[in-house]
C-alpha cells in the first residue's frame, strides 16, 4: 500500500472505467467519475484530508498493479474513531488483497493514530465486502436502514467494528 497521490490519476482512473458495472452496484460515486480529471479531483481532496490530519487513503496493488483504494472516510482524532472503506477492479476480486490490506489500514489505524475504535459499513447484500470484516474478527453490531442511494436503489448497511484492546485480527 502507498498513500494516493496525484500521479495516480491515470491508472486510477483506468481501473474505474474498466470496472465500471461492478463497481457502480456498490458504490455511489462510480458514475460521477467520468473523466481523468475527475480522478484527480478526487485525489486532490483525499491528500487535503491526509494533510489535514483526517485520514489516509491508500493504492492497494497486485504485482506492481494498482488495483483498488482503501482508507479511513471519516477519521476524528478528538474521538479516536474512524471509518474504513474500500474497493477493489474486478479482475483482482477473490485473492485475498483487500483483506491484507484492511489488516494493514486498521493496524495503522490504531498503532500510529492510536485509535480507539474502526467501522466498516457495507451494504448487506455485498457478500464479498462483508467477508472482509468477519475475517478479521470484527464486531458485527447490526444493519443501518436505507443508509445509502446506490444505482437508483436505497441499500442497507451492516455495520462491523473493532476496539483497539479486542483480540488481534484473525483471518
Amino acid at each position: 500500500m502507498d498513500l494516493l497521490r496525484e500521479e495516480h490519476a491515470s491508472v486510477l482512473f483506468q481501473l474505474v472505467d474498466q470496472s465500471r458495472a461492478h463497481l457502480r452496484r456498490w458504490l455511489p460515486w462510480v458514475d460521477a467519475n467520468r473523466s481523468v480529471a475527475d480522478t484527480e479531483t478526487f485525489l486532490r481532496e483525499v491528500i487535503a484530508q491526509h494533510r489535514a490530519g483526517k485520514g489516509p487513503q491508500y493504492a492497494v496493488y497486485w504485482r506492481s498493479e494498482l488495483c483498488g483504494v482503501c482508507g479511513f472516510h471519516t477519521f476524528d482524532l478528538t474521538t479516536r474513531c474512524g471509518s474504513v472503506g474500500y474497493w477493489l477492479g474486478a479482475r483482482y476480486c477473490g485473492l485475498g488483497l483487500m483483506t491484507a490490506a484492511i489488516r494493514q489500514l486498521v493496524e495503522v489505524g490504531f498503532g500510529e493514530y492510536r485509535l480507539e475504535r474502526i467501522e466498516i459499513a457495507c451494504a448487506t447484500q455485498n457478500l464479498k465486502s462483508r467477508a472482509i470484516p468477519e475475517r478479521l474478527g470484527f464486531y458485527y453490531e447490526g444493519v443501518v436502514q436505507n443508509r445509502e442511494y446506490v444505482d437508483g436503489r436505497y441499500v442497507d448497511h451492516a455495520i462491523y467494528s473493532l476496539l483497539a484492546q479486542e483480540t488481534p485480527m484473525t483471518e
